[in-house]
């Protein structure tokens, strides 16, 4: 059985109970199942030895989509390990957003591990940001693959496809923006114009 990739145990630094990511450890026991890793605490950074007696973790199936494509695996949790939607998780090494959870039947916003039926996500190491390029009248749809974390700002301007723009209007799930930005993670559509290339 593979160790959780995180638990909740009180941390020596805050002094309270957190989420700590799982480094390193194992599992020893049958019924009774012995967890003795080191962890690191997911609030101060705090890393630590701990040895957690309780129930064996649970393997629970993922679908990740990307794009026009899905793929199914599995993360191994502690039972008592609630997730959310549009909480973080990592499989293997891919980066994870939880965009449903199924719970016996029908989806959930927030369950623990133990009843989760199957975990929905995206993959979030990258994200696709939608544009509506706008010249003379027309409208053209492009599109950039970039880091989740990449800012796009009105008044940028950048080549996007075969294209050279300048935003003017950012979407996001909240709001629309005039001015200033957003991160890639939170764009639903960046609205450009074409702009044409001078040369000196």
């Amino acid at each position: 059985m593979a160790t959780p990739t995180s638990v909740m145990v009180e941390c020596p630094s805050c002094k309270e109970e957190t989420l700590h990511q799982v480094l390193a450890g194992s599992i020893t026991g049958r019924s009774a199942k012995v967890l003795d890793s080191t962890v690191k605490c997911r609030a101060c950074g705090h890393v630590h030895h701990t040895v957690i007696k309780g129930e064996k973790p649970v393997s629970v199936p993922v679908v990740i989509s990307w794009l026009t494509e899905s793929m199914r695996t599995s993360i191994t949790l502690g039972p008592d390990e609630a997730l959310s939607v549009d909480d973080e998780i990592v499989c293997g090494e891919l980066p994870v957003l939880v965009t449903s959870i199924e719970s016996k039947g029908r989806r959930v916003e927030f369950c623990e591990a133990r009843d989760i039926d199957t975990i929905w996500g995206k993959r979030f190491d990258k994200v696709k940001v939608l544009f509506s390029v706008n010249h003379h009248g027309r409208t053209y749809p492009e599109h950039m693959i970039v880091h989740p974390d990449e800012e796009f700002f009105v008044g940028d301007m950048m080549d996007v496809g075969n294209r050279s723009v300048v935003i003017h209007t950012i979407k996001t799930d909240s709001r629309t923006l005039r001015k200033g930005g957003a991160y890639a993670r939170d764009i639903v559509r960046v609205y450009a114009n074409i702009v044409r290339k001078t040369s000196h």
